[in-house]
């Protein structure tokens, strides 16, 4: 083989070891630790949450003093992570993606695991299985009928 040519294949080969580093570096899954808030629909959404309070303006000054602040507006609530957001059907019917909403308002504190398995005639255990499976990305789990 020339030199040129092997110079190339060792460029190559750096290459593709670096890309393939880089791939390794990028995040596989999304961090548990965010707010899982923004899972459904837009913001503001009619179906969902609601906008927050806007804030009170300030006090103008007088005499060339300096005005008093105004207030901060109130936050929104979270998107779709009420207890009455939680889907209304038996748990038979419940899909994929009833079952992530399911385990979002759990996440968000929008109801509690016996709620939950109240709601869905179902023990606790079959909701904590279904957040384990949503935090592993295990949708087989959530695809079960179990």
């Amino acid at each position: 083989m020339s030199k040129k040519l092997r110079h190339r294949a060792i460029a190559l080969a750096a290459a593709v070891a670096a890309a393939a580093a880089a791939a390794r570096a990028l995040p596989v899954h999304p961090s548990s630790s965010l707010p899982a808030s923004a899972a459904f629909g837009p913001v503001g959404s009619p179906e969902c949450g609601s906008g927050g309070e806007g804030g009170r303006g300030g006090d103008g000054g007088q005499d060339g003093s300096p005005g008093r602040p105004g207030e901060p507006g109130k936050p929104g609530t979270h998107e779709c992570t009420r207890y009455s957001d939680l889907p209304d059907k038996p748990k038979a019917k419940l899909t994929v993606a009833d079952k992530v909403r399911v385990v979002l308002v759990l996440m968000n504190d929008g109801a509690t695991e016996a709620q939950i398995a109240e709601k869905y005639k179902m023990s606790p255990d079959t909701v904590r299985l279904w957040k384990e499976a949503y935090l592993k990305r295990d949708w087989p789990v959530l695809m079960n009928d179990s």
